[in-house]
């Protein structure tokens, strides 16, 4: 009896230490992390930084020669066409002109007279392309509630009609210029005996807008030409960035444009011109890259008075969306054989599976072919993963961080000089 309870107890070592040797030896489920191949919308888009700048920067000049008054306008102050004093200078006495000189400033105020003819007739052919764009948005808005035309006939025809407007300003504004050339040039030419010598010749604002900065100041002499402020129109803000010329093929004029981290809420866009002309650049890595510039119009209505000159924003061109597409994390694909691939998560094993994509994003990839929605996936799949191999589903602890939203807060403080500058500007609220 001794000898049997003995050899029972042993048995039962036995089979304990087979077990243990067993489940020691056997192979384990490896902790992974796993995402599922789901349906939804997506988008491509091109992203880089850019800079807004208004439309029309004028560099008023110095019509004549003499002393210039100091300057008392501030940057970001209103200036109104015709009315605003830029700059005041007081000529010196013009010397006696001999012949050649008397020649030469002919030459100079006839060329002027035909800049302002040159400029008139621009200024009315402007005008007539105008009328004619007004009437053709017109004449849509009335066809489009009805269906006969399309959505993007009456964007097309505003999107003329409103590049008009602006053609038609800045025509008027060169305009104003040229006939102050003319003015400069018939004073030169003027006898000494008629000049007043100490008169004060103002120096008027040639359009609507603000200040944006003073390239003269204090008081001194000055040249004739000498530029001494630039003065533009916030109203007509758009940006610009600077793409690579193999992202830039792929935009048309007319794709819709995300702007974002500016210091305000996100603001809505479309591509007006791709420039043709591309130009080299250095990246911070020492690489040669050639570039492209994209200009973007903001859409009518959004918030972006806060926007100046020059600042900086980021752009997301979108080049192609759809709305139902099964999409994966670009995390859970691989490069096999020259092959996409996924490891699908099977009855608990990790299965190879080759996948056919289509569009890629910084986030996600479209799946053409090779997933279901639904399929569970394992997520950046290391050395270890093989097909076949046991899989587990990690347990990752999800911790909510909360933190203040600032975003607001910032914007008020970042747009608080510009909206003191023009926040009285009448022209700014007509």
């Amino acid at each position: 009896m001794a000898l049997r309870n003995r050899l029972l107890f042993w048995a039962v070592i036995a089979i304990i230490v087979l077990a243990l040797a067993v489940w020691a030896f056997s192979p384990r489920a490896i902790d992974v992390d796993i995402v599922k191949a789901s349906r939804g919308s997506m988008t491509v888009s091109v992203n880089e930084e850019g800079k807004t700048r208004i439309h029309d920067v004028f560099e008023i000049s110095a019509p004549v020669s003499g002393q210039l008054e100091r300057i008392s306008l501030d940057a970001g102050d209103c200036v109104y066409q015709g009315e605003t004093v830029v700059a005041g200078i007081r000529p010196v006495a013009a010397p006696v002109l001999d012949s050649r000189s008397q020649k030469q400033l002919s030459a100079v105020a006839d060329a002027a007279a035909a800049a302002v003819t040159a400029s008139k007739a621009e200024l009315d052919r402007v005008r007539s392309e105008l009328n004619h764009a007004t009437t053709d948005a017109n004449r849509y808005r009335l066809l489009a509630p009805g269906g006969a035309i399309s959505r993007q006939m009456l964007e097309r025809a505003e999107s003329e009609e409103t590049t008009l407007q602006a053609a038609a300003r800045a025509a008027e504004a060169a305009l104003a210029m040229r006939r102050q050339e003319l003015a400069a040039a018939r004073a030169a030419l003027r006898p000494s005996s008629e000049d007043e010598g100490g008169e004060l010749i103002d120096v008027i604002a040639p359009i609507d807008g603000v200040l944006l900065r003073r390239l003269r100041q204090s008081e001194g002499p000055v040249a004739q030409g000498a530029p001494l402020v630039e003065v533009g129109d916030p109203k007509e803000i758009e940006i610009v960035a600077d793409l690579l010329s193999e992202d830039a093929v792929r935009i048309s004029p007319g794709d819709p444009v995300v702007i974002s981290d500016w210091g305000g809420p996100v603001l809505h866009g479309k591509v007006r011109q791709i420039e043709p002309f591309a130009f080299t650049k250095v990246s911070a890595l020492g690489i040669e890259e050639q570039r492209v510039n994209l200009v973007v119009d903001l859409l009518q209505g959004q918030p972006a008075d806060r926007l100046g000159h020059g600042y900086r924003v980021d752009v997301a061109v979108q080049i192609w969306s759809q709305d139902d597409v099964l999409t994966v994390p670009i995390t859970a694909l691989f490069k096999q054989d020259r092959s996409w691939s996924v490891y699908r998560v099977e009855n608990g094993r990790a299965r190879l599976r080759q996948v056919t994509i289509g569009h890629l994003n910084g986030q996600e990839a479209e799946i053409l072919s090779g997933l279901n929605e639904g399929d569970v996936l394992v997520e950046h799949p290391s050395s270890r993963i093989v097909d076949k191999v046991l899989v587990r589903a990690r347990e990752a602890a999800q911790t909510a961080f909360e933190t203040p939203d600032d975003s607001d807060s910032a914007a008020v403080q970042l747009s608080a000089t510009w909206d003191k500058a023009v926040g009285g500007c009448d022209f700014l609220i007509r």
